[in-house]
């Protein structure tokens, strides 16, 4: 998602992100096991946080 925020700002939103992904999955009865299924939900988690992010920084 060619973001500039730098490499450890995308680190820490990768990890947080693939926390938030999994919680919202579960609440919805989608579990996903396996370090493949962790792999998606890391990758679209901070997909959408780099997004909100993105966001927030035009903004302000």
């Amino acid at each position: 998602m060619k973001s500039n925020m730098g490499v450890l700002m995308n680190i820490i939103l990768g990890i947080v992100g693939a926390i938030v992904a999994n919680a919202i999955l579960s609440l919805f009865g989608i579990v996903l096991g396996g370090w493949l299924g962790y792999l998606v939900a890391g990758v679209v988690g901070a997909c959408i946080l780099i997004a909100i992010a993105r966001m927030f920084r035009r903004t302000v």
